[in-house]
This record gives structure tokens, C-alpha cells and sequence, in this order.
């Protein structure tokens, strides 16, 4: 009965050890990506004068000489790509125009994406909202 006992042993834990390795080397790739600092990002818009201009800008120290994505929601439908902005191979600085569309009533939301790296993780920044009369 004991070697009965001690071959089931023996037989579940040659079973579950290929499980255990992998959650595992699992857990420590989840852990390492959550180790991950964010970019170093700063970002507003603001309207230029009362020209019903408006732009978006700021700085990501972290990406330099790389493109971001700016994107747009439309009164609250989701995000979606807008266009993508340069910063500056120096100081990791950006500046782009924004428009709100033609309809009356309608909110334009902006915000800023910074894809992930080997060292930091996706990083997102609000611009802000423009309603339009």
C-alpha cells in the first residue's frame, strides 16, 4: 500500500511540475512589465489668442526624436488615431494643431499616447476638450 501510495505521489508531481515552471516564468513576466516606469510626460492645449485655433503641446524627456500618437474622441464614442507628432531629437518636445469639427454641440477630446518601450511602459497624457457652438 505505501508504494502504491508514494508511485501516486511521485506520478503528481511529475504532472504538475511542467505547470508550476511555466506559471511561474509567468508571473515573473507580468511582474516585470509592471515594474516598468512610465514616460516622463507632460502635455495641455490651449486655444491660440481668440482665434478659435487651438493647439496641443509638451514634452516627453523619456522619447526623444520618436513619433507619438495623438487621438480623438467624439462626444464620447471611444478613442481613435488622430494623427502622429515628432518630438524633437533634443528635448523630446511637440507641437501640433488641433481642429474641432463643423457640427454644433459636438465634444472633441484629446489626449496624448506614448508607445511602450524596453524600458517604460505605455504612458497617456489629456490634452483636453473642445465643444463647439
Amino acid at each position: 500500500m505505501t508504494r502504491i501510495i508514494s508511485a501516486l505521489v511521485a506520478l503528481f508531481m511529475v504532472a504538475t511540475v511542467p505547470f508550476l515552471a511555466t506559471g511561474s516564468a509567468t508571473a515573473s513576466e507580468s511582474a516585470a512589465s509592471a515594474a516598468k516606469a512610465r514616460h516622463d510626460l507632460t502635455v495641455s492645449g490651449k486655444e491660440i489668442g481668440t482665434s478659435n485655433r487651438f493647439i496641443a503641446k509638451g514634452k516627453v524627456t523619456t522619447y526623444k526624436n520618436r513619433k507619438i500618437i495623438v487621438q480623438r474622441k467624439i462626444n464620447g464614442k471611444g478613442w481613435k488615431f488622430y494623427k502622429k507628432v515628432k518630438t524633437s531629437a533634443s528635448k523630446g518636445a511637440f507641437r501640433t494643431k488641433i481642429t474641432a469639427g463643423k457640427r454644433r454641440g459636438d465634444k472633441y477630446c484629446y489626449r496624448v499616447t506614448v508607445p511602450a518601450t524596453a524600458r517604460y511602459k505605455l504612458t497617456r497624457g489629456q490634452v483636453g476638450c473642445i465643444t463647439t457652438f
